[in-house]
């Protein structure tokens, strides 16, 4: 089984489980009463855990009827066919990867690749990265890596529990090494050659020629 077809069946099943725990607690609230013997919350625990259950269940669903509705394969069809996206990029994860907490450095291919999520960005279709700032909760402003794309996508991460635990700094700098874009800038920067132009370094003959007078 590739990388591909083991993501798509990861996500679905991370669906699965968030299904499941949210329905074991609309088992308990109907059970035992959430708080015990207060049927008001007892009642309004359940209604929300169901509604959880059932939202989580709905994804997997969805995407079992109209598979090209699901993320990965959204995501590698952006890119082109999706059958060759997904066998060059089964091909080149069997190879060796460079992993970087949540991130995937592939021959080709920046992968982001948590149990809930995945994207993809060619190093080719990378025109920018940098870091940015996003205002924190309770504290200082965080950092974020922002991959800018030649067709204006925009793919931000935060670094959180939930989306990984990677260091932003030492993580950009590999993304803009594998991108080449300290390459692509510097060769984009005009230089200036220093030579004047042929009107003024060399002036014609009409302009050397003394004027005569009668």
């Amino acid at each position: 089984m590739g990388y591909t077809r083991r993501k798509i069946r990861g996500i679905n099943f991370s669906f699965l489980m968030a299904s499941f725990v949210f329905a074991c607690g609309a088992t308990y609230c109907a059970w035992y009463g959430w708080p015990r013997g207060f049927r008001g919350g007892s009642a309004a625990g359940f209604g929300l855990f169901a509604l959880g259950a059932l939202l989580f269940m709905t994804f997997p669903t969805v995407w079992m009827f109209f598979p090209q509705t699901h993320p990965v394969r959204r995501e590698l069809s952006h890119y082109g066919d999706f059958e060759q996206i997904s066998e060059r990029l089964d091909i080149e994860m069997a190879e060796q990867v460079e992993v970087v907490d949540p991130f995937r450095f592939t021959a080709t291919t920046l992968v982001y690749d948590i149990f809930h999520e995945f994207q993809m960005v060619p190093y080719d279709q990378i025109v920018d990265a940098k870091l940015e700032w996003s205002p924190g909760v309770d504290g200082p402003d965080t950092p974020t890596i922002a991959v800018y794309t030649c067709d204006d996508r925009r793919y931000q991460w935060y670094r959180t529990w939930m989306q990984g635990i990677f260091n932003p700094e030492t993580t950009l700098e590999k993304i803009r090494a594998a991108a080449h874009l300290d390459d692509k800038s510097s060769s984009a920067s005009p230089v200036s050659s220093g030579v004047d132009s042929p009107s003024t370094a060399h002036p014609s003959p009409a302009s050397q020629a003394p004027s005569t007078t009668d």
